[in-house]
């Protein structure tokens, strides 16, 4: 598959995802630093390792398979019919191996492999919420140190773990031909409104949580005049907001009959906003199509609940007729 077809490509992190069924979440810690539910916290090797051991003594293990924010959005886009490619970075050992297998028909032309892979515990509780732990690829430094692509296409960017990461993407940004959607998640919004704004300057359309704009110390207002012409704001149950040429719409959620894990439901929202934008659909309907997407992706842990092409094609008739 040559560039020239590519549709959407994405960056960012690679992961491995290992989850884990906790009674609850208080009783485990990465030193002083206490795990929040709904929250994501960054951690060294040796600090993921030592809350591994204790996640396997007393939690019950659920599973594993590939993850990352962008990463997923695009596992969902090629799921759905999308020709993809990803650009990053994963590890030359097994856990990259696992990670690459699961990108199976993707072009990952410009995928670096070095060091050791990405990694993150998805811890769960009882209430079904959840708390992300990640240990970065152990030499994301050297992004700094790679040529940088230029492809065609729609580029959907996730964060990095590392400023020399974030450096990456926004030296990819400037030589990028065509449209782009971020998703900045805790960490890059953790650096500042500052460190982003070469990344906003170029940025199409937002998604954003709540928690993300309070980090950020902004709001969706204030975001639109760095010139974005879409801003999603993702709520989680409470469905989403969309604020476009200074107007706001609200989406409401889906209700689902089964809920076993909530890990990756905003990067399948994005996802379906991008197939239905794709699809020509207008933005407060590709909203909808995101938000019921997310919804049927709570049914399995990870990227096992992802719809189905047959179900994306069913949601998007609905918006479509």
């Amino acid at each position: 598959m040559s560039t020239g077809e590519i549709r959407f490509w994405g960056s960012g992190a690679l992961n491995i995802d290992y989850f884990y069924e906790v009674e609850d979440l208080r009783r485990f810690s990465l030193g002083k630093r206490s795990l929040i539910p709904g929250g994501e916290v960054w951690c060294s090797r040796k600090e993921l390792e030592r809350l591994r051991k204790d996640l396997e003594q007393e939690a019950k293990f659920l599973g594993r398979c590939g993850g990352g924010s962008a990463a997923n959005t695009i596992y969902a886009l090629k799921k759905w019919g999308f020709p993809c490619g990803f650009i990053g970075l994963v590890g030359n050992d097994q856990e990259g191996d696992l990670a690459l297998a699961e990108l199976e028909g993707i072009d990952l032309s410009h995928i670096w492999r070095k060091g050791q892979t990405s990694c993150s515990l998805i811890l769960l509780d009882h209430k079904k919420d959840r708390t992300i732990v990640v240990c970065p690829h152990t030499d994301e430094k050297s992004l700094v140190y790679q040529p940088i692509p230029m492809v065609k296409g729609w580029l959907h960017l996730s964060s990095f773990v590392s400023k020399e990461g974030l450096s990456f993407h926004c030296a990819l940004v400037q030589r990028h031909q065509g449209p782009i959607s971020f998703d900045p998640g805790e960490i890059y919004a953790s650096w500042g409104l500052r460190s982003l704004k070469p990344i906003l300057a170029r940025t199409f359309y937002l998604f954003i949580t709540k928690q993300e704009l309070s980090i950020l110390k902004t709001s969706p207002e204030k975001l639109s005049q760095q010139g974005i012409n879409s801003i999603f704001l993702k709520k989680g149950a409470e469905g989403a907001q969309v604020w476009q040429k200074g107007q706001t719409k609200s989406i409401p959620s889906f209700r689902v009959s089964e809920i076993r894990d909530n890990t990756g439901a905003g990067d399948v929202f994005d996802a379906g906003v991008l197939a239905a934008l794709a699809a020509g659909l207008p933005v407060e309907k590709a909203a909808h199509v995101g938000v019921k997407l997310a919804a049927l992706s709570l049914r399995d842990y990870g990227r096992k609940g992802i719809p189905s092409y047959q179900e994306f094609k069913q949601i998007l008739k609905e918006y479509t007729s």
